[in-house]
């Protein structure tokens, strides 16, 4: 495509195609997203159409070998302009300066049909793409940017070709050539620049392994990666990719997993971690469960991120599609009236043309359409590689709006990692038995003192998770139960005097109390302790820099809420919050119009982050919460937060430096073509320029390293 209304036209024809039910285009990748229903078009049909239109689509991601042809005919037709362009300038420089007035006359008249024939290559070959594109679109009834430098082009060749006949002194073929030399280098400049936008997901591709090593009767065989399902147990070897996500049952290495997490260093893998899809494995032989594979797989989800990404629109980007739609109209308006303008104010038709061309030539909204999807697909493509996943670009407008961010507190500004502090329970092999079937990290914590202790764990059946309370279950005959207060109140279980004395105690001291309960009888109660991660209080304190209010919510008791949120340094804290009361508490706080985010890791977070304006999910958490939120760390560290913050304002920054110039070069081109300062060939290249300047400000993403206190 050569400029933003290329894509309005695509979008708005395949509109009206039976059987399609959306169509969108982005200018800047290059990329068409069509949702139609097969029984009423065959798939083959929308390309076609397309085609109609003077552009080629293929699917997404295929090699072809036709693009590479492409790239390759438009390289040829700007090495002709640009070689016969500067055989022009020749001539024309020996005509203005009068080289040739002591030779015959002949030669004389000879010279203008010499540039005449060493234009006509560049008029109806180099430029043969732009002709067809233009008279596609008056075909279909829609006036298009290459309708503009179409007839700026003709124009000047038509008037300088009728001087040579009739013996004048005026030629414009050099304008003629030099405006299709500039507009082909800015568009193999721009297609590289797209091309670089749509990198990221490109490499993302490729850190897909499409085949996975499993260990079937004692042998070693490849299988397609569709065939794995949760469950299913595969090996991966020093230098090779993870096939899928899933937990290390037998092995220890050092993995990479950067591209995904932005974490530079090698990690540690032994039984019992998990390890994500497009890792790569660097050093010994690793055996894994699969825990999600295929579509479902965490390097799956960040494909169909960025791809949401590159294919969507922003609030800002659908104004300025607006702006675009209108501005070719606009434009030919513009340049008739200074034509007519020129010649009712006495001008020599000579210069009312060249300054009708230049109006036509300098107004092109190339720079508008890719000011802000440019930007924004730079940003996603710079958020991948610090370990940031923004599923939707339009929330990136949403980041400077922030008024309060709520953080979960278990697993968020913790570290999740309980540890047990003390024990009243009886039966704790049986708590423990029923606790490994639970991803808490209370349950957890549970296991690992059960495993310190030597306790033998037994199969579990009938287990039921309450949602925010706890679990129950059968283990070895006996009906168990473990969860909060809660919990076993729902039970309809009671507690002992002594054990509420020493809970109280527990609470008062800011530690987590489970309870337990066997065959309907309380068992007693386990305290467990957390901690606050080491960067929660710099990264408050950050995002307190930046004006927002920080809120700890927990469903853990009002006491340990307390003593975590003066730790970390958040102005507000609410505990005891069950998981529906999530929800309703950023609710409460986004009356008035405040602007809620909202952090967490957990399942019980999902309906909170849903809720939220913006919702940002815990990599390491738990898939729910991940799909539900619009932008998804991928590690655990909490400075991912500064972070992504102050890449959105400075995306914004970005944004708004190129809507800024792309504004400025076109209004103030049109006026100084309009009064004659800016003539055809500077107009042409001034055009160039300005998509260039929005082009590498928009690169400048690509190099972004937001610091944490930004």
């Amino acid at each position: 495509m050569w400029c933003a209304s290329c894509g309005w036209v695509v979008e708005h024809v395949l509109a009206k195609e039976h059987g399609i039910v959306s169509a969108e285009v982005l200018f800047a990748s290059d990329l068409l997203k069509v949702k139609y229903c097969p029984q009423f078009l065959l798939p083959d049909r929308i390309p076609e159409r397309v085609a109609a239109l003077g552009y080629r689509a293929m699917e997404f991601g295929a090699e072809q070998e036709g693009d590479r042809r492409e790239w390759q005919d438009l390289l040829l037709r700007l090495g002709v302009a640009g070689a016969l362009w500067m055989n022009v300038m020749l001539f024309s420089l020996v005509i203005y300066a009068s080289y040739w007035e002591g030779i015959a006359e002949w030669a004389r008249r000879a010279v203008p049909f010499i540039l005449m024939l060493l234009t006509a290559p560049v008029i109806l070959y180099s430029a043969w793409p732009i002709h067809r594109i233009a008279w596609l679109g008056l075909r279909h009834g829609f006036l298009r940017m290459e309708a503009l430098i179409s007839t700026g082009v003709f124009a000047a060749f038509a008037y300088s070709s009728a001087q040579a006949f009739l013996g004048g002194k005026h030629y414009y073929f050099d304008t003629a050539c030099a405006i299709v030399t500039l507009m082909l280098t800015g568009k193999m400049l721009e297609r590289g620049a797209k091309e670089r936008s749509a990198k990221a997901l490109t490499m993302l591709h490729r850190l897909l392994p499409r085949k996975a090593r499993l260990r079937i009767e004692g042998r070693e065989r490849f299988v397609a990666i569709e065939a794995l399902e949760p469950g299913t147990a595969y090996l991966v070897k020093p230098g090779e990719r993870l096939p899928a996500d899933g937990i290390v049952i037998e092995g220890s290495s050092k993995v990479d997993e950067s591209v995904l997490t932005g974490e530079s260093e090698l990690l540690s893998k032994s039984i019992g971690d998990t390890v994500i899809c497009g890792s790569l494995n660097a050093a010994g032989v690793l055996e894994v469960r699969v825990t999600r594979a295929g579509e479902d797989s965490t390097l799956a989800q960040i494909i169909r991120s960025v791809e949401n990404a590159l294919a969507g629109r922003s609030p800002l980007e659908r104004v300025v599609d607006k702006v675009s739609r209108i501005f070719i109209p606009t434009v030919l308006i513009i340049a008739a009236a200074t034509l007519g303008g020129c010649l009712l104010a006495g001008l020599p038709p000579t210069e009312a043309m060249l300054r009708s061309i230049a109006v036509l030539v300098i107004a092109c909204p190339c720079a508008l359409g890719i000011a802000t999807p440019l930007a924004t697909t730079a940003a996603v493509g710079s958020a991948s590689g610090h370990g940031i996943l923004i599923r939707d670009v339009r929330v990136l407008e949403t980041f400077r709006k922030v008024d309060v961010l709520v953080l979960d507190k278990t697993g968020t500004v913790t570290d999740g990692l309980f540890r047990v502090r003390e024990v009243t329970a009886d039966h704790l092999d049986l708590v423990a038995s029923l606790e490994s079937y639970s991803e808490h990290p209370v349950a957890r914590a549970l296991v690992r003192h059960a495993s310190d202790q030597a306790l033998v764990l037994q199969d579990a059946s009938d287990i039921q998770v309450r949602e925010g309370m706890g679990i129950v279950g059968t283990v070895a005959g006996h009906r168990v139960v473990v969860g909060n207060r809660a919990m076993l109140q729902a039970e309809g279980i009671g507690f002992p005097a002594a054990l509420e004395a020493r809970v109280r105690t527990w609470q008062a001291d800011g530690l987590t109390v489970a309870f337990a309960a066997v065959d309907a009888h309380c068992a007693g109660a386990v305290a467990l302790g957390d901690s606050p991660r080491q960067e929660s209080a710099a990264v408050i304190s950050a995002l307190r820099g930046r004006g927002i209010r920080i809120v700890l919510l927990s469903g853990d008791a009002q006491a340990t809420t307390e003593r975590i949120a003066k730790a970390i340094g958040a102005d507000e804290w609410l505990g005891e919050v069950p998981p529906s009361g999530k929800a309703d508490a950023i609710k409460r706080f986004q009356t008035g119009g405040v602007v809620v985010a909202m952090v967490g890791d957990g399942i019980n977070d999902a309906p909170a982050l849903a809720v939220a304006d913006l919702g940002i999910a815990m990599g390491t958490g738990a898939d729910l919460a991940r799909q539900t939120a619009p932008v998804v760390l991928m590690s655990d560290s909490l400075l991912r937060i500064p972070e992504t913050f102050a890449l959105a304002a400075h995306t914004l920054r970005i944004v708004r430096q190129n809507l800024f110039w792309a504004f400025f070069y076109n209004t103030t081109g049109i006026i100084l073509a309009m009064t004659g300062v800016l003539n055809p060939i500077l107009a042409a290249g001034a055009m160039v320029f300005s998509s260039l300047s929005v082009i590498g400000n928009s690169l400048r993403l690509n190099r972004f390293h937001p610091a944490p206190k930004e």
